[in-house]
């Protein structure tokens, strides 16, 4: 069965860069080895499920989140790990099949036609309520670092 972690609060690596008050990016370190010794039950398997979905990054309401790059840090080794990167609505809205066992530095981009999120199709998502930018895993995994980032637009500023 299925399951969802969260792990937006957990583990290191979760940072903010202010740009004005306005523009910011969000940053999560996803570090799988982390992730996995996080939770009871993906310790005991040794791994993250395939179809498992880890909450990454919190959205505050009010945030236009123009795209997300997800940049692979640390080359997964499992023969073959991808995830796709979205929320609740569309678990690959920003980005689909990302490659986890690509080369250090490898980046995916939401500007892919594909994505729903994408800046080709829609110039990102508003997000009116809190929500979160997610994780889906499409593969068994246990290991490899990867990040993260959604552009952000903050839409609830005083003027």
């Amino acid at each position: 069965m299925a399951a969802t972690y969260d792990y937006t609060m957990g583990g290191t690596g979760g940072f903010l860069s202010v740009f004005g008050r306005k523009f910011y990016v969000i940053t999560r370190v996803m570090d799988v080895a982390d992730i996995i010794a996080s939770d009871a039950t993906m310790a005991a398997a040794g791994k993250i499920a395939a179809t498992d979905t880890i909450k990454a990054i919190n959205v505050p309401d009010d945030t236009l989140v123009l795209g997300t790059v997800t940049r692979v840090m640390t080359a997964c080794t499992d023969t073959t790990a991808t995830v796709d990167v979205g929320d609740g609505d569309d678990v690959e809205g920003f980005d689909a099949a990302v490659d986890i066992t690509a080369a250090a530095g490898t980046n995916g981009w939401t500007n892919n036609d594909a994505d729903a999120y994408s800046m080709q199709i829609a110039s990102g998502k508003v997000y009116s309520a809190a929500d979160t930018i997610d994780v889906l895993f499409n593969n068994d995994t246990t290991n490899g670092v990867f990040l993260v980032q959604a552009l952000c637009v903050d839409l609830g500023y005083e003027l």
